[in-house]
This record gives C-alpha cells, structure tokens and sequence, in this order.
C-alpha cells in the first residue's frame, strides 16, 4: 500500500506542529484584551463592517485536531510501505511551517466605512491590519520591503485600460538567508552545485532581483489574436547589472523569427494554437527587466493614449490614501468574467455582461511596526468582498469539482435527464433588469419606464442599459431566444413581464419584473421597487395568481393590488394562460 508521499507529508507535516504547542501569556484574557485594543486602534470607526481575530485559538484549535489525526493515521492496521519516506518529508514541511512565521501572527482585523454620499456612486473605506510579534525572524515578514517608499509615481505610470496591477518591493535573498541558516536545510541552500548551475552564489543571484515587482493587465478585445487568455501582460523586476538580459538575449538567438537588438528582444510566436499572432517582448533598462506577452501589451504599457491616474473615477479612488508604502493592488476585474467561465464549464448557454459585478478597489500597504496595514477605497465593502471571496468563489470551485468526480463515476448522464433548477440563473438574469431600471431611474428623476410589459423592456433596451440576451430567463431557453436588434424585439424574445409606471418613491414591495408563469417548476422570481428579488414557491401557471402570492405577502393597498391584477388578467387573456 503506496501513498502519495507529499499528500500524506502535508497531511503528517501539519500534525506534527502540534508538537511545538502555542505560546500563552500566564493570562491570556489580560493579553487578549490588549491584543484586542491594539488591533481596533488600527481600524477605522463609524463604519458598517468589522472582524477582529485572535489566532491564537485557531491554532489551538488546530493542534486539537492534529491530534486527533495523527492518531488516526497510526492507529490504522497498516502502515504505508512508504511510511517512513512521508514522516521525513512531513518533517521538512512542518520545520518550513515553523520557519515562516506564521505562529508570530498576534492578530488580524479589518473595518469598512462608507465615503459616499447617498445619492453617490458607492465608495467604502476598508482597512486590514496584520499585527505580527515584534522581532519576528519569519520568512514570511522578511520577504517583503521593510521601508516604505512613495508609490504615487507608479500607479500614475499605469495606462487607462489596465484592469489589474500590483506592486512590491521583495526580498528574495532575504528568504534564501533564514532558510539557509537553518542547519537542517543548510546543506540543500549552500550546495556548492547549485552556485555552479547558476554561475554565482544564489543569494548574489537573488540580491540582483531584489526589489520592485509590477504586474499588470489590460482586457483584450474579444478573439483579440494577440491576447493571452484574454488578456494583454505585463511584468516587471530588477535586473541589477542586465545579467539576466543578458542570457535572455543569448538563448532567445536560438529561437526562430526572434529579433534582438541591444535592450529589446521580440520572440517568435511561441505560444502555438493558442495565440498564434502573440510575440512576447523583452526590453531591458535603468536596471530592470520588463515582459510582455504580445507587441499590442508593449505598446499598450509603454505608449498608452491615456493613463489611469487622469481619469477622476481614480483621482475619487485614490483620494485619502497613503501615499507611501511597501506595495500597491489595483483591481477592476470582472466577477463576471469568473460566473461566465463557470456557466460555460457547466454546458449553460446564460453569459452575464461581464461590465456588470466589476469592483474597483485600490490598496496600499504600509509597514506599520511589526505589522503590516493595508488601506483602501473600493466599491465593495466588508460584507460584499466577504462574501464573494468566502462563500461564492469557493462555492464555485467546489461545484466544478462535484462535477469533475461525478463525471469520473459514470452518474452525469442519470443527473442530465433530471429537469434542472434554473432560478439561481434567472435570479443572475434579473440582477441585470436591477442594475438597468436603476441607472434608468438616475437618469430620470427616480421614475422607471412608464410603458407596460414589452413597451418598458423595450425603453431599457433603447437606452442601452440592458443587453438583448438578458431578456431571455434560462428556464425559457429553447422556447425564446435573444432578438437580434432592438427593432426585431418582440414577444418571442422576453420571458420577463415588466410592470411599469413605478418610481423609486413608490411602494417598495411592489413588483417591477417578475418571471412569465410557465418559466420555471413549482417557483417564480420577482424584482421589487427596492431592488430585492424574492423566490415564491409556487406553480404559477398564469400571471394572476402571481399577482395574488404578492398581495398575501404584502398587503398592498385596493388601488395598486387592483392596477396589479388588471395587468395580470389582460397579459393571461391576451396568451390564452386564463384557463390555466
């Protein structure tokens, strides 16, 4: 019986931290308290988001459970034949675990307040304090920069296209020197070999790279030949000395179609069938390494039309902020560009417009003490991003992995048959209608489309706010499609019905969009006036009883339950859903 030997030593090498324990103060309540003080001095007040952690009793917690598994993983009646290799490696693991540092972490916190006026684009202020213990020798701490430097300059480089870039200054030698200093690891870190295969001692090596790291992206059109997976790269880092230029320029000669000049080197295609028309770039200069992924990327980061910093959605962004710090993270990237992947992997014909869901944030990061504070103005608050990062990307990947092994056990085709749920995709589709009848409503004094049904889609349509394929609910797919213009919009191409007439002053409970009756099984979704989307369980069947689970629900006055179901009783005449 074989075990994958670094599987089981991750697994065996997080087991045996417990033997190192955690540390504690003779009381611990005393030093939480003041740990606790210490961290909310660090965060912002009068917000809407808050955490303070002490991880402490994560790691108790999991010494707790290490214990329970190592002993688990001995007690079974036989061993791995490999036993004895997976303790070894696992001892690697755990004294890298040690090494790190991630015991000295004392505590961690963040706070979300919002800048923005009500009336205002929204804009929240979100901080994230690290507190590490003072003296720390971790890798981890000394890896990056201990000073901080003035980074104005170089988010004011960054062109106006670019849709995500990060900056740090890193100590790469510095990692090498406390793992090399360990004598467990010394005789691995200081081999004399390895100084020979590269030509230098790896710590001159890694002192010569020292420094800035920039990377950077900037969508590309779509089937934009140049692109790499769909977008345009950047990356940049020292080179002190142009050595690794220099070698670049040596080997890349070897390549056909490369052209090398004395700081510019421009590769053949490398990269086949996947971007056949992309040429990475090398240019060299002032004692750093710049690559791009294609010429258009070149030309995009060194000769851009407009930079990001002129724009005043940035100048807003980064009013406030630190101007000095050990690194900068600057994100405008699509969430939906990732539920769109998601769909695809799952054979689902639904996109959503990927301008939609898009967060802009900028982040600085500052070394404060022994800690590190990062800073920063988003669209997102606290809850928002905790929730994306927490519960829905990782929901995701975990619905391509049920996927992936229910495919490996021969049970996709039993589950294909099954009439799928498809309300979570129509709930996506009316986020659409959401975001559409509020910009409509900015641009008109809080009222929404007057017309009813198709005549308000329709003004939505017009103005640009909402996409033809939005108009399609995935539980219609097959039984409408997408109009191919505005003008050719009709009846077969909308499976919503839109109540119009409302404005953002009238009764919040009140249906704006709900689901045609016939869309999905036992359940309809509603957009109401205040932006909620409600599931009601119920097989609809026409437009009438739709009307009257809203009025059991809320209550609406005579004259708007009456205006309700007159709409509803004209709409199940007119498609023959009265007798339903």
């Amino acid at each position: 019986m074989r075990i994958r030997n670094y599987a089981a030593a991750a697994l065996v090498g997080g087991l045996c931290c417990l033997f190192a324990g955690c540390r504690s103060a003779a009381d611990p309540r005393e030093e939480d308290a003041a740990r606790y003080r210490a961290i909310a001095e660090k965060l912002d007040a009068g917000g809407s988001s808050y955490r303070i952690m002490n991880p402490r009793y994560v790691l108790e917690g999991a010494d707790k459970v290490s214990v329970q598994l190592l002993n688990t993983f001995l007690s079974a009646q036989e061993l791995p034949e490999n036993f004895r290799e997976i303790l070894d490696q696992s001892l690697y693991l755990t004294l890298l675990y040690r090494l790190s540092g991630i015991e000295d972490v004392q505590g961690f916190g963040e706070s979300s307040i919002r800048l923005s006026g009500e009336y205002e684009k929204p804009l929240f202020r979100n901080r994230l304090y690290l507190a590490i213990r003072p003296g720390s020798r971790g890798f981890l701490w000394n890896f990056p920069a201990v000073e901080n430097r003035n980074l104005r300059p170089a988010w004011n480089e960054l062109p106006a296209e670019v849709d995500s870039a990060f900056e740090f200054d890193l100590r790469p030698d510095e990692l090498y020197r406390i793992l090399a200093e360990n004598k467990t690891l010394a005789e691995y870190f200081r081999d004399e070999r390895l100084a020979a295969l590269i030509g230098e001692p790896p710590e001159k090596l890694l002192a010569g790279i020292a420094g800035t790291l920039c990377v950077a992206s900037i969508e590309a059109a779509e089937n934009d030949p140049e692109a790499l997976s769909g977008s345009h790269l950047m990356i940049s880092f020292p080179d002190k000395g142009g050595k690794l230029f220099a070698v670049a320029k040596k080997f890349s000669v070897l390549l056909p179609g490369t052209q090398a000049e004395e700081k510019r080197i421009q590769l053949g295609t490398l990269l086949g069938e996947e971007a056949p028309k992309a040429t990475p770039v090398i240019l060299a200069g002032d004692g750093r390494i710049q690559i791009f992924s294609s010429v258009k990327a070149e030309r995009a980061f060194t000769a851009p039309e407009k930079r990001l910093a002129d724009s005043d959605k940035f100048r807003r962004l980064t009013a406030g902020l630190p101007s000095e710090g050990i690194g900068f993270i600057y994100n405008n990237e699509s969430y939906a560009r990732a539920l769109n992947y998601l769909f695809k992997e799952f054979d689902l014909e639904f996109q959503v417009n990927p301008k939609l869901w898009t967060p802009e944030q900028l982040t600085v990061i500052v070394r404060d003490g022994s800690g590190f504070l990062a800073t920063g103005n988003s669209s997102l608050e606290g809850n928002q991003s905790a929730l994306i990062h927490q519960v829905l990307l990782p929901a995701a990947i975990g619905a391509l992995v049920i996927r992936e092994q229910l495919a490996d056990s021969g049970v996709d085709g039993e589950i294909a048959e099954e009439i799928p749920d498809t309300t979570g995709e129509c709930q996506i589709t009316l986020e659409l209608f959401k975001d559409a009848l509020k910009k409509y409503a900015d641009q008109h004094n809080g009222a929404f489309p007057a017309g009813e049904d198709l005549d308000g889609v329709r003004e939505l349509l017009k103005a640009g706010l909402l996409p033809l394929q939005a108009t399609i609910c995935p539980g219609a797919a097959g039984v409408d499609a997408p109009a191919e213009t505005i003008d050719t919009f009709g009846e077969a191409n909308c499976s919503f019905i839109y109540f119009g007439g409302f404005t953002t002053k009238s009764n919040p409970k009140l249906p704006l969009v709900v689901d045609w009756p016939l869309n999905h099984e036992g359940a309809v979704n509603v957009l109401l006036v205040d932006g909620t989307i409600e599931k009601l369980d119920i097989d609809a069947g026409n437009c009438k009883r739709i009307v009257s689970k809203l009025q059991t629900i809320y209550q609406y006055r005579e004259k708007e339950f009456r205006r309700l179901i007159e709409l509803a009783d004209k709409l199940d005449r007119k498609f023959g859903l009265d007798q339903q």
